[in-house]
């Protein structure tokens, strides 16, 4: 099914008519190219701004299906790259936020588990790497963090890109996975699973609580089946950020009648802190 109209895919960012930042991405007329105007899209500041509108009309775009027509599959990074880019720490501002509040050798084996990585893309930006459960190597996102407070850096724009963009794949077909899921073969199914939003939360998680995997939907959309099927028969605890409690226990409700052992944790939903806070946030807070 596609639809006349649908959101930009490419990460072309403009000015939200709202918030009046630039993390707007605007609705394009599928059969043309064109975008359809200036405020129809959607702003990425979801919690913070949250404007979201549809074009008026978007009928449904009939389409002649080719019964040969091959499925397209998804791309994979060569593993020479986690090398390549396992470097330079010094120099990469998310590590040495780590080093400020944990131990060297606990920050070491974290760095490890997750194959964090460092990019010149940006001075001092992480690669966070996303390995699906056969250890193949289906994106790394790079994204900037402050190296003293740990926020990431969203000023003058959100500084989120990808490798395959860096190195100009342009054939690459990106399928994302859970961050974090090619550590599943350490884990058996009487393990516990926790399931949050950012890869920070689950990397920082992992130190605190290492009993447990961490792993992270890499944005609060992420928080859906076709990400969470590689990990269905494990017992699982999500915890949504601040606001995001009854979107995610919704899903969770959806999830269970179809045979996941899951539950969504309303910790945070019952502090009271901004919208946006997440399990890392209060830990790291509490411990200060």
């Amino acid at each position: 099914m596609k639809y006349k109209y649908q959101l930009d895919k490419t990460s072309k960012k403009y000015v939200c008519p709202n918030c009046n930042k630039k993390t707007f991405v605007r609705f394009v007329d599928t059969l043309t190219g064109n975008y359809l105007n200036t405020i129809d899209g959607r702003c990425d500041r979801e919690t913070k701004c949250g404007y979201f509108k549809k074009p008026e009309s978007n009928q449904i775009v009939t389409q002649k299906y080719d019964c040969n027509t091959k499925q397209v599959k998804p791309s994979y990074h060569k593993n020479f790259l986690i090398k390549k880019f396992g470097c330079n720490y010094k120099n990469n501002h998310f590590v040495s936020y780590l080093l400020k509040h944990f131990a060297p050798i606990d920050v070491k084996q974290v760095i490890k588990k997750y194959f964090i990585g460092t990019s010149n893309h940006w001075a001092g930006a992480t690669v966070f790497w996303q390995i699906d459960q056969n250890v193949n190597i289906k994106a790394g996102k790079i994204m900037l963090y402050d190296c003293n407070t740990g926020d990431r850096v969203k000023q003058p724009y959100n500084h989120i890109s990808w490798v395959h963009k860096k190195l100009k794949l342009n054939q690459f077909v990106l399928q994302q996975c859970l961050f974090g899921l090619h550590n599943l073969c350490d884990y058996d199914t009487s393990n516990t699973l926790c399931v949050v939003e950012s890869e920070k939360t689950a990397i920082i998680m992992s130190i605190i609580i290492p009993s447990n995997l961490w792993l992270a939907t890499g944005s609060k959309s992420g928080f859906k089946e076709e990400l969470l099927k590689p990990i269905k028969n494990y017992n699982i605890i999500a915890y949504p950020d601040k606001s995001e409690f009854n979107s995610w226990n919704k899903r969770a409700e959806e999830l269970i009648k179809k045979g996941y052992r899951i539950r969504c944790s309303n910790l945070l939903e019952n502090l009271t802190v901004d919208n946006g806070y997440d399990l890392a946030d209060y830990l790291m807070t509490r411990t200060a």
